[in-house]
């Protein structure tokens, strides 16, 4: 067989594992390990940006489906 004949056949085959992707939202979840106090300014903390070190993230596994 040819070279062309072996790249046309491995170019034509399927893919074993097709990749999909979807968008998946996590929550936040609070750790309760900081107190949230009003600022001098009248701002609560709940209504303040998020930082890291008081969310916890969830660890999501996500299997393949079986057919």
């Amino acid at each position: 067989m040819s070279l062309y004949h072996h790249l046309k056949t491995w170019l034509g085959k399927k893919q074993e594992h097709p990749h999909e992707e979807e968008t998946v939202a996590l929550p936040e979840i609070h750790t309760g390990k900081v107190a949230h106090h009003t600022d001098a300014d009248g701002t609560p903390a709940a209504d303040k940006p998020i930082h890291y070190d008081n969310v916890a993230i969830p660890e999501v596994h996500i299997h393949p489906r079986r057919k």
